[in-house]
């Protein structure tokens, strides 16, 4: 889906599930910067590290990485979300929802993780794609129960 933009009430609505300070943010695939301006207006005593390509930067664990990764191949986000794992406790990442429903093993892996919240979007987030998508709050070690929730998109 190179090219699709993160609509900004989408981003607005990302940051609202943000429930702590975090030193340093990563946006490990900044496009355009939607997200980096809204996070350093949202987060101004965060540092925001947005990389031009995320597979070259260094080694290094983030407190909060928020994130729309490519989707295309289909695996692509899964690969960002799975290595993302590594580097952080703390995870708000738009994803197509095949990523976690198309896999047992992976949704398993999520999970195992900690899912803190789901966040269904409307069809039509990305206009001219038909990619049913949603947002996933993910804190490693989280048990307790995922809350489900649909977000609508403002008038």
């Amino acid at each position: 889906m190179s090219g699709f933009q993160t609509p900004h009430w989408i981003i607005e609505k990302m940051c609202g599930m943000v429930d702590f300070n975090p030193k340093i943010i990563l946006e490990p695939t900044p496009g355009e910067g939607n997200m980096v301006r809204v996070l350093k207006n949202k987060f101004p005593e965060s540092e925001i590290i947005a990389p031009t390509d995320y597979w070259k930067l260094q080694r290094q664990s983030f407190d909060l990485i928020f994130a729309n990764p490519p989707f295309s191949p289909i695996l692509r986000g899964y690969e960002f979300l799975s290595d993302f794992m590594t580097r952080s406790e703390n995870i708000i990442i738009l994803l197509p929802w095949l990523i976690l429903i198309n896999s047992e093993r992976r949704a398993q892996k999520i999970m195992q993780f900690g899912l803190m919240e789901i966040a269904h979007l409307p069809r039509n987030v990305f206009p001219g794609s038909r990619i049913q998508c949603c947002v996933m709050k993910l804190r490693q070690g989280y048990k307790g129960d995922t809350i489900f929730t649909f977000w609508e998109r403002p008038c």
